[in-house]
C-alpha cells in the first residue's frame, strides 16, 4: 500500500469530524431533554411563580414605603441637631 501524507491526514480529519459530529448531536440532545424539562417545571408552576412575582411586587412596595418613612424621620432628627447646637 502506497498511502501519501495527505490521504492519511484526509482520513484523520474525517474520523475527528465524525467524532466531533457525534459528541455535537450528544450534546444537543442534552440541552433539548433540559429545555423540555425547564418548561414542564414552569407549566406545573406557573400559578407559583406568578404569586411569587406578585409578592415581590408589594414586598418592595412596602420597603419603598418603610424608606420613605425613615428618610422623613431622619430628616427631623437633623433638624432637632441643627436647633440643640
Amino acid at each position: 500500500m502506497n498511502a501519501l501524507g495527505w490521504q492519511i491526514g484526509a482520513v484523520l480529519f474525517g474520523a475527528s469530524f465524525f467524532i466531533v459530529a457525534i459528541y455535537l448531536a450528544k450534546v444537543l440532545n442534552s440541552a433539548n431533554k433540559v429545555v423540555e424539562r425547564t418548561n414542564r417545571l414552569i407549566d406545573v408552576n406557573e400559578r407559583h411563580i406568578t404569586d411569587i412575582v406578585d409578592n415581590v411586587a408589594h414586598i418592595t412596595k412596602s420597603v419603598r414605603e418603610v424608606m420613605d418613612i425613615i428618610t422623613k424621620i431622619t430628616s427631623l432628627f437633623r433638624v432637632f441637631r441643627f436647633f440643640k447646637k
